[in-house]
């Protein structure tokens, strides 16, 4: 049955190929007779077996340019030409296609460790042992639309932080924070001839609307709006500063009060003493306490024959997490961090 059925496939699929070959001739204004004879011939070609058909039909159409040419197909010459260029060994590249709409977002990273809460009572997680993640991606909400050029800094950008308590026998997730939001980046290529005014961007770097979510309901529920600016600046060549304001909306009737915690803005230090290590110092201070949140990070390469570098990372204040935003806590967690030419 198989065999009746394959020739007859073959047969169907060689002719919907030509088909679709013989509109495009008609608009590229190629002879029809030629490249169909070239297109047939190549078809029948046992060397041609590892080509695909649209391979085969550039070939044909370059042929068909010139009756005279040879009809025969240089199945290295096209292989050449969709090679793709090789990548740096430090830094995964995503596959093509998914790049032109995502691209990473912030920090991604896996890290194992545990938390204590500064009164001495039970942390919402890792009390033993919890895992903390992060995950972030953005894209171009207007990508490759020339009619709407003047939009094309508009991104939009998602990123969540989770606990996953995986000491407990059950090891569920305690807590998700969900963090959507759009934002026009001044940097983008397409700045200089967007709708907003171009100048902007010598005060900030990006200016965005964002959303955060722990994703519950009722006396569990954390949520806040923040409309944001921010600028980067770089201070030395192994030093860099990252500054973020925000005017914060629609907080949760359950943490009405947030901002008397984490405040109105955030201070980002980036130290590289080498090409192999990040000291990352991130804080905030809220209105009603003395003591500033911070978070310190060190991430370092371990080799090009691993995709990943070392993390470590230590938080002392409140805020780590929306579950615990008005409870002063403390963390220690190591692991590892994904280095895909993160955007900080």
């Amino acid at each position: 049955m198989i065999k009746r059925v394959l020739p007859g496939l073959f047969l169907c699929l060689s002719w919907a190929g030509l088909v679709s070959a013989q509109s495009e001739v008609v608009r590229n204004g190629i002879n029809r007779g030629d490249f169909e004879a070239c297109l047939l011939q190549a078809l029948a070609d046992p060397g041609n077996d590892q080509l695909l058909v649209s391979q085969l039909k550039a070939g044909c159409a370059a042929s068909a340019e010139d009756a005279n040419s040879p009809v025969a197909i240089d199945a290295e010459e096209i292989e050449a030409e969709v090679v793709q260029p090789e990548s740096p060994a430090r830094d995964f590249i995503m596959p093509a296609g998914f790049r032109e709409f995502f691209t990473p977002y912030k920090r991604n990273y896996i890290l194992l460790g545990s938390m204590q809460n500064k009164d001495g009572g039970e942390p919402f997680s890792g009390k033993t042992l919890d895992i903390r993640y992060e995950i972030g991606m953005k894209f171009r909400v207007f990508q490759n639309q020339e009619s709407l050029q003047g939009l094309s800094p508009l991104y939009f950008g998602y990123s969540q932080r989770s606990w996953w308590d995986i000491a407990e026998s059950s090891a569920p997730f305690k807590e998700h924070n969900y963090n959507p939001e759009f934002f026009w980046d001044f940097r983008d290529e397409g700045a200089d001839e967007a709708w907003l005014p171009y100048e902007f961007g010598t005060f900030v770097d990006r200016f965005g609307f964002e959303h955060q979510s722990n994703g519950r309901d009722g006396p569990e529920s954390r949520s806040w709006d923040r409309l944001y600016a921010q600028k980067s600046l770089r201070l030395r060549d192994d030093l860099s500063v990252r500054l973020k304001a925000f005017v914060a909306m629609n907080e949760g009737d359950q943490n009405a009060d947030i901002t008397d915690y984490l405040g109105n803005g955030e201070v980002q230090l980036t130290f590289e003493p080498n090409r192999d290590m990040d000291v990352v110092l991130t804080s905030t201070k809220g209105h009603s306490r003395s003591k500033y949140n911070y978070q310190l990070d060190l991430v370092y390469t371990m080799g090009s024959w691993l995709n990943t570098k070392f993390m470590l990372s230590y938080y002392d204040g409140y805020g780590e997490a929306l579950a615990s935003y008005d409870e002063k806590t403390k963390s220690l967690r190591a692991g590892i961090f994904i280095p895909v030419n993160f955007d900080r």
